[in-house]
């Protein structure tokens, strides 16, 4: 108070909070997370930074108070917060654990500690302050936005993205050089993200400039994986062979050693568009996925790469088998698809597995099964306004084009006038 010195740690208010015994409110207004969730107390967690490094100067937000609101989403709440909780716990977050999470944070409740990061700085430093604490709280959030992404729809996530981008930019001008590089990698990882948001939200000249945006950041930044993303984000948008060169121009961007996360996407996104076009190299494309993703640390290594799990790979191998037309290992791969979402929430990823499953099975002609899974999947594709979970739907609508059954010909008339508000039929 007497400006004699600068706090630069957490853990100092965190001790005079407790020395004072704050209650929860006056610890949020001092950025620090609460002490109880629903009267049960837990043992801090330490949460390793984004090198892997115990992130100990960093505050614990394993804890929220959840309040007796339960939103049916969470698209009011603060979330530039959210983003930033879920980026610090930096764990696979259902969408109940995330509802519950987002109760405490809706517009009303949160409008006293929003951003109590960049609250705290200016009170401690003035607006300009940058350090350590600061850049990780900003990697901490893009990688937040990351992982929300598989649960809530774009146009919940878009407004605070580009309020996370504008940040980083004005931090970026004058920032000492030690954290320069820092920033521009994640700055570019957020614009990546954002390009992506766009396109669902079908703002082309936007997606365009946050495209313009990553490059840059890449180039700042030293990170020229980062185009990698971006180019792989424009092949779902793709079809046959245009797809297949934007995930071969991403591959030019991937380092000789490491990154084996992104590897084993783009590999796998290289092998379902090679089945695709019935290119018997899928079949190959997919073991070197296998391999890389063994070797992968996708918590560890990108903001981008949070979503690939066993799950999600398993998936891939299930879309991959599925235009190969090898039935043995579509069974096997889709029980073991369907075993890595029992019980979850990620209805993003919930889509992409249904819709494959039920191609799978109107191929080998059980039209009932296959009717029951497409109408999972376009049910989960219009809970998050999935654009891409509809578009995997595409190869359904066609495999149902051909097939008189009612049940088939009234999930087909569902499919092709949900698709057309977004744009024309494929069947």
């Amino acid at each position: 108070m007497k400006d004699k010195a600068q706090v630069t740690a957490l853990d100092v208010f965190e001790r005079i909070a407790d020395g004072l015994d704050m209650p929860d409110p006056a610890r949020m207004l001092l950025g620090l997370a609460p002490r109880i969730l629903t009267g049960v107390t837990h043992p801090p967690t330490p949460i390793p930074a984004r090198d892997g490094t115990p992130a100990s100067s960093l505050l614990n937000v394993e804890q929220v108070v959840i309040g007796s609101r339960q939103p049916n989403d969470a698209c009011d709440v603060d979330v530039l917060t959210l983003a930033w909780i879920v980026g610090r716990l930096d764990a696979h977050v259902n969408r109940r654990t995330m509802l519950l999470i987002a109760a405490g944070l809706t517009a009303e409740a949160a409008s006293p500690i929003a951003d109590p990061w960049e609250r705290l700085a200016r009170a401690l430093a003035g607006p300009r302050v940058l350090d350590e604490d600061t850049v990780e709280h900003l990697e901490a959030r893009t990688i937040g936005f990351h992982r929300l992404e598989y649960e809530l729809p774009a146009g919940a996530l878009y407004q605070g993205l580009t309020s996370h981008l504008n940040e980083l930019s004005t931090l970026l001008h004058g920032a000492p050089e030690r954290f320069r590089r820092r920033l521009a990698a994640t700055a570019g990882e957020a614009a990546t993200l954002a390009s992506w948001l766009a396109w669902d939200l079908k703002r082309p000249a936007q997606s365009a400039a946050f495209d313009r945006v990553s490059a840059l950041a890449a180039k700042e930044s030293g990170h020229p994986i980062i185009q990698a993303c971006t180019h792989a984000y424009h092949s779902y948008a793709l079809e046959g062979r245009a797809a297949l060169e934007a995930i071969r121009r991403a591959q030019q961007y991937l380092p000789a050693q490491g990154d084996d996360a992104t590897r084993a996407w783009l590999l796998c996104l290289e092998a379902e568009h090679l089945a695709g076009l019935g290119d018997p190299q899928a079949a190959e494309r997919l073991r070197q996925a296998e391999e890389a993703f063994d070797r992968a640390r996708p918590h560890r290594e990108r903001a981008w790469t949070r979503f690939l799990d066993t799950g999600r790979m398993a998936a891939f191998q299930l879309s991959i088998h599925v235009r190969l037309g090898d039935e043995r290992q579509v069974t096997t791969a889709g029980q073991q698809a369907l075993t890595s979402v029992e019980g979850d929430g990620d209805h993003k990823r919930l889509a992409v597995i249904y819709a494959d499953i039920a191609e799978a099975q109107l191929q080998i002609g059980d039209v009932p099964t296959g009717v029951t899974y497409a109408r999972r999947a376009l049910d989960s594709a219009q809970r998050t306004e999935s654009t891409w979970g509809l578009l995997h739907l595409g190869n359904v609508e066609k495999a149902l084009a051909g097939h008189r059954d009612p049940a088939a010909r009234e999930l087909l008339g569902d499919l092709i006038s949900t698709r057309r508000a977004l744009g024309s039929s494929p069947a």
